[in-house]
């Protein structure tokens, strides 16, 4: 990869990186103000099941295609403006159809559809469900349109809107749940989500118009380039039926554990996405556009592809690298980490003891989860969208395997290490399968390389025993006193670890450190 496509890409990374930052920050607003609203109780099983929902329906209909078809697809036509717009109206106008159609008919069967999400809630949670599903619903057609808008924006290296929109959702909806709650109950925080949503979208419009997106009338008959994305993204839909419909069986099973089972798996996710999104997705939506303009027309010149090769070893060390550390502080620091950011109103201990253990199960699965997002975005690139759905339903009757032996013993807790199971397993094994496909990733040094990061976590996590035991101790719930003692406790494992990657001249952490200054000089030059 030369230097002007890593200063690009890092320009890209530090974007997107930005804008996940201040998502995950409103995120780690939103979720304690929602903890102190409802606790772990059933208003937020309630609302889990409301936007469990329209996530759902998302990702069937749209949310897959956009690192899977839509930035790819429009990478390759970003140089030609007109052939970009008229692909781009016609996606923009098809997507909005289909879903205002599919939004009403759930509208109308939102009862039976909490139901069989959910049978094992009590009467008056689901009735909450039902009520706060419909207002959420009509989330999807805002969230499906700026999907494709995003998809476009990052097409042309324009990362900024969409990078930043989901930080507007976030941030609608803690304003809208802190104003509407105490006036209209729990469904202000549904209303707030579906204003949340709107935002997304509305934040993108500029940069739209700038980029002269809406001059042209959609194709609907004839547009090659819709056809194709439409053949592409078939497999990735067909995967996504199967991947929601064990959301769905999660859920259920979830449901039946106790109440609060699905306020712990949320609140517990939500941290442990955190850094996916942070450094998993910002990784791998900056090298996609890289990737999929190098990636050969012909797969079998895949062999031969060195800079498609370079680009992916690229992100796989730096996505591996980043993601080891916050590995070990989720891990080691799990009870504190949940302390500080939720223990506060409703939320009391015994919750944060609960949610610690369900985060340190999740986070164990954090190192192969951010190179499942660069193998996927691999394949994407090459035009394959069948491998990662064909790989993705063995991971998931893995995860069937699991719960079903699990829930029974360990409750919701089963249901947590199954999922770390199958998200650990798809990485695994795409990885496996691209390293085939490509022959070797073309770095000799990859083994030792992972060897020396993996030493060097080891060094931090047993530095974080340690700080776990004194932080146990040192930490009050909330408060800048709590916030103080865990950011001692993360700077201390984070130094160990940067320090033993020095003594073992690991390189990703200085390159890093200079791509970044390349891209602050490149700002304040500007």
């Amino acid at each position: 990869m030369n230097t002007a496509t890593a200063r690009r890409v890092a320009q890209a990374a530090v974007l997107v990186a930005a804008g996940n930052i201040l998502s995950r920050l409103l995120g780690f607003v939103r979720e304690p103000v929602i903890a102190a609203l409802f606790g772990i109780s059933g208003a937020t099983d309630a609302f889990e099941v409301a936007t469990r929902i329209p996530q759902l329906v998302h990702e069937l209909v749209i949310g897959g295609a956009i690192s899977g078809v839509l930035i790819p697809l429009f990478s390759e036509m970003a140089s030609d403006d007109r052939r970009l717009a008229r692909t781009f109206s016609t996606l923009m106008s098809s997507v909005g159809l289909a879903l205002v159609g599919v939004i009403v008919v759930l509208v109308l069967l939102a009862e039976p559809l909490v139901a069989a999400a959910a049978p094992g809630l009590p009467q008056a949670t689901r009735d909450l469900a039902v009520v706060m599903t419909r207002i959420t619903l009509p989330a999807v057609l805002f969230l499906g349109l700026s999907a494709v808008t995003a998809a476009r924006l990052y097409a042309r290296d324009r990362f900024a809107a969409p990078s930043f929109a989901p930080a507007t959702l976030n941030g609608t909806l803690i304003v809208l749940a802190l104003a509407l709650t105490p006036i209209v109950g729990p469904v202000g925080v549904a209303i707030g989500y579906l204003a949340g949503a709107g935002a997304h979208l509305l934040v993108q419009v500029p940069a739209l118009i700038r980029d002269r997106a809406w001059l042209t009338k959609p194709a609907w008959r004839g547009n090659a380039d819709t056809t194709r994305a439409l053949r592409l993204y078939l497999p990735i839909a067909a995967g996504l039926v199967v991947a929601q419909a064990l959301v769905i069986v999660d859920t259920n099973l979830a449901s039946r554990t106790g109440e609060g089972s699905l306020a712990i798996m949320r609140f517990a996710t939500r941290l442990q996405q955190f850094p996916l999104g942070l450094i998993g997705s910002a990784i791998a939506l900056a090298f996609l556009p890289v990737l999929a303009r190098s990636a050969p027309e012909d797969p079998r010149d895949l062999v031969n592809a060195h800079e498609f090769k370079s680009a992916l070893v690229a992100a796989g060390r730096s996505a591996f690298v980043l993601m080891i550390p916050v590995t070990v502080i989720l891990t080691a620091l799990s009870v504190p980490v949940i302390r500080v950011v939720y223990e506060r109103g409703d939320f009391d201990a015994a919750a944060t003891d609960l949610t610690g253990l369900a985060l340190l199960i999740y986070a164990v699965q954090l190192p192969l989860t951010v190179l499942d997002q660069v193998f996927i975005a691999a394949f994407y690139a090459t035009r394959n969208t069948l491998t990662p759905v064909l790989v993705g339903v063995g991971g998931g009757l893995a995860y069937l395997v699991v719960a079903l032996a699990l829930v029974e013993p360990f409750g919701v807790f089963g249901l947590v290490a199954a999922n770390s199971v199958q998200n650990s397993l798809h990485g695994a094994v795409l990885g496996w399968l691209l390293w085939r496909r490509l022959g070797g990733f073309g770095d000799p040094g990859l083994w030792f390389f992972g060897v020396r990061v993996i030493a060097a976590g080891g060094l931090a996590a047993a530095v974080g025993l340690l700080l776990r035991e004194w932080s146990t101790v040192a930490l009050e719930p909330g408060g800048m006193a709590g916030w103080r003692v865990l950011f001692v406790s993360g700077v201390g494992i984070a130094i160990v670890y940067v320090g033993a990657l020095a003594l073992m001249r690991v390189p990703e952490v200085p390159r890093l450190v200079r791509l970044l200054r390349s891209r602050l000089g490149t700002r304040l030059a500007n």
